[in-house]
């Protein structure tokens, strides 16, 4: 599949991020900012919870790369965690712009991560991440480049953390601007890539959409969630708020999910094959 007919992801993203820089902006725009706060509250307990295995002793001469910076969110995540060097890749200017001020002296570019290349050292990174970006690439091909430089960008031995639908069945198209493609073609392009994949766990489990199952009941408790969250900001605060905890269980103590989960992919040491 090709880009939809017209759609340019750029303008796109630098339109929407323009008329609302926030969690809301870069989230689950429908649902508005409060909910949205609460899916990057369990957001932030799955990331630590992957990535702290990942980090070295010497963290703070870890170099990190965030793909789809955004508004800085992951970025903050890995300066708590003291990780020392820290970039941030982005397709839009709006973006960038609010960064560099609100970060000075970190490093921050504007490009495609599913260009032809990529504006940055081949081999200098030790942990590439990339959270619910990569499905935003409804280009196939570019969807696989963007595995190939992420794949050139990392150390021999370095670790590639993502987020995506990874579907059991088919795929999935929501809108222009989003693709759910299924965790049988992500595997594939990951192993062509190079990777060896580690593991994978959920990101959520009931406060996002069941892009990854046919049940109808789930299904219902969606629309029904969209329908009351939607009533305003304060319900949808509240809603957050009571779902917060059971969805950090479950996505603790469960190994699949129906909608998005994390992936950990590591690029072989140098001698190693990808298993």
């Amino acid at each position: 599949m090709t880009e939809a007919k017209g759609f340019d992801p750029r303008a796109y993203w630098e339109q929407r991020l323009t008329e609302s820089y926030g969690l809301d902006g870069v989230g689950f725009a429908p649902l508005g900012l409060s909910y949205n706060r609460w899916l990057y509250r369990v957001r932030k307990h799955v990331f630590r919870r992957t990535v702290r295995r990942l980090l070295q002793k010497n963290r703070a001469e870890m170099r990190v790369l965030d793909v789809g910076v955004g508004t800085g969110f992951y970025v903050d995540q890995w300066r708590d965690l003291g990780v020392g060097q820290i970039v941030g890749l982005d397709l839009t200017e709006t973006a960038v712009a609010h960064l560099k001020t609100a970060y000075p002296g970190m490093d921050f570019v504007v490009a495609d991560v599913g260009a032809d290349s990529v504006p940055l050292e081949a081999g200098s990174f030790d942990i590439v991440s990339a959270f619910d970006v990569l499905f935003h690439i409804v280009d196939d091909e570019r969807y696989a480049r963007a595995m190939k430089n992420i794949f050139e960008l990392l150390k021999p031995g370095g670790y590639f953390v993502w987020s995506d639908n990874f579907l059991q069945r088919g795929r999935r198209d929501a809108g222009a601007h989003q693709v759910s493609r299924s965790l049988e073609l992500s595997t594939q392009l990951l192993r062509d890539a190079g990777f060896e994949i580690v593991w994978r766990r959920p990101m959520f489990w009931l406060m996002n959409a069941p892009v990854d199952s046919t049940g109808r009941l789930l299904h219902a408790w969606w629309r029904r969630l969209m329908a009351v969250v939607r009533r305003g900001d304060r319900t949808g605060n509240f809603v957050g708020a009571m779902l917060f905890l059971p969805e950090r269980a479950l996505t603790r103590l469960l190994r699949e999910s129906p909608t998005t989960e994390i992936m950990v992919c590591r690029k072989p040491a140098a001698g190693e094959a990808a298993r």
